[in-house]
């Protein structure tokens, strides 16, 4: 049986809608595209892995594969790695003279990936396929920007972000936007633009495994994980779209919903920054412009920049990018870590962000920043230590960004905050919860203290420990690790 058809690669592009490899295979075969998705071992066994975060992904999945059937097509879910994954399909089809004419990928800029990918990509060519690549969750690519005339990177975010507005304005992005916001416009159609599915090419292909593995994982699981998808994304940003005016006012503040909440849905590609470009009808702004919009459209470009900065100099990923703080002599005291962890450290702010997160799996930006500087300058802990227990939690745990924030914090990173600069948690505290309505809800042993003794040492309650360690102390201790004199 030989019929021309394609099959398209899932990774990080969870969706049907503005998903341009999967477009263009449907266009390249007339809509007979089947998609297959593989669980790589190697994912699976990373130290810092998350069945919370891996619960919400095949929740995805799960979304994806319903949506593909509605329109006449299919998800393959494979339990093996790619390589072997493709390799034992693609021998299966070729007995049956039923090879697909393309294979379709949306790119990745992680290390892992790249290396991956460049290795399946010669198992494809050795079956006679055609491999056809496409940009999806970033709007400019990597290698699509870059200093002076010779391919340099961007090591300070604004230059960049000056340079990636210049690109934005360009033709050619603007029609990346535009045909977003065409594809979007076909959100809550129903009509079936597929005609294959995995049956008809085997009828051993296509059992339900997605659903027997969801099963196995949700023994692990300990929050509540969040529905899926495109649909549920742009939902959540129908919302935002009331409260993007007053983002620069109230994205600071915890205890306040100012904020969109897409990092979950960006990490899977359930929606990606062209979409929420599009969907937002963010515009280019000016330098000075402080408006919820333009700060908003600012953090997208932040995301980039991170990704921007992984791909270019991917030693980020086990090092400092500063190569004079490779070797800084962190204290790395495991119980100040657990404490840390548990939110047990006596500094309400930091407890009650480290509580958000291990309750929900998503912690405030501010607050992690907050709770990031309290991990590095004031208790003296590797950022690299911090940086994989996040991954290990968050919902939306994503190298890039979540490595460039440690990094920044740590004042290791690349354009990273000054190395003396450290975060005060009780001026923190002050600033962004006044009225402790943050902390309360997360540190509830504290409802009945006072709003005003939040933002100070607590001291002689019942189930709540004294400060770990005074912050003017430790705030020295930083200062000298970072071989610098107090200024």
């Amino acid at each position: 049986m030989s019929q021309k058809f394609g099959i398209h690669w899932f990774r990080r592009d969870l969706r049907v809608i503005g998903n341009t490899a999967l477009k263009h295979n449907w266009k390249a075969n007339n809509g007979k595209v089947v998609g297959v998705f593989c669980f790589d071992k190697d994912f699976l066994s990373r130290k810092d892995f998350s069945h919370n975060r891996f619960q919400f992904f095949i929740n995805t999945l799960i979304e994806l594969k319903k949506e593909m059937q509605e329109l006449g097509s299919d998800l393959l879910f494979l339990d093996v790695g790619p390589e072997l994954a493709f390799k034992d399909l693609l021998t299966k089809l070729k007995k049956s003279d039923f090879l697909p004419s393309i294979i379709t990928v949306s790119r990745d800029y992680e290390p892992f990936s790249r290396k991956r990918d460049a290795k399946i990509s010669e198992l494809f060519k050795s079956f006679d396929i055609e491999v056809n690549t496409f940009r999806d969750h970033l709007l400019i690519e990597p290698h699509e920007l870059f200093r002076g005339k010779v391919d340099l990177g961007y090591k300070v975010f604004t230059p960049f972000s000056r340079k990636w507005l210049d690109i934005f304005m360009s033709d050619k992005i603007q029609k990346r936007i535009l045909d977003q916001k065409n594809s979007l416009a076909r959100i809550n159609s129903k009509k079936k633009i597929f005609d294959l599915n995995w049956k008809e090419i085997d009828s051993s292909l296509g059992s339900d495994t997605l659903i027997e593995y969801s099963n196995k994982n949700l023994k692990n699981v300990t929050i509540e994980i969040p529905q899926g998808g495109l649909r549920t994304a742009l939902k959540k940003l129908d919302k935002f779209k009331e409260l993007i005016n007053s983002y620069s006012d109230k994205r600071d503040f915890p205890s306040i919903n100012g904020t969109s909440k897409m990092s979950m849905f960006l990490k899977n590609g359930s929606i990606t920054v062209p979409q929420i470009i599009a969907y937002l009808d963010l515009d280019f702004y000016e330098k000075k412009d402080k408006s919820g919009t333009a700060v908003y459209f600012s953090e997208l470009i932040w995301r980039e920049f991170y990704y921007h900065v992984l791909y270019r100099w991917p030693e980020v990923e086990h090092e400092a990018f500063m190569k004079k703080y490779i070797d800084l002599k962190w204290e790395n005291n495991n119980d100040y870590f657990q404490k840390w962890k548990d939110g047990m450290t006596g500094f309400p702010i930091v407890d009650a962000g480290m509580r958000e997160l291990k309750e929900t799996g998503w912690m405030h930006n501010r607050v992690r920043m907050i709770v990031a500087s309290f991990l590095t300058k004031d208790l003296l802990i590797d950022w690299k230590w911090g940086e994989k227990y996040f991954m290990e939690t968050l919902l939306d745990g994503d190298l890039a960004p979540n490595n460039g924030g440690w990094q920044w914090a740590a004042s290791t990173g690349c354009d990273a905050q000054p190395y003396f600069r450290i975060f005060n948690p009780w001026s923190q505290s002050k600033k962004f919860d006044l009225e402790g309505e943050y902390i309360k809800k997360f540190v509830p042993e504290l409802k009945d203290v006072p709003s005003k003794e939040l933002h100070k040492p607590i001291l002689g309650h019942a189930s709540y420990p004294e400060p770990m360690v005074e912050h003017s102390v430790q705030r020295e201790k930083a200062l000298k690790m970072y071989k610098f004199d107090v200024l």
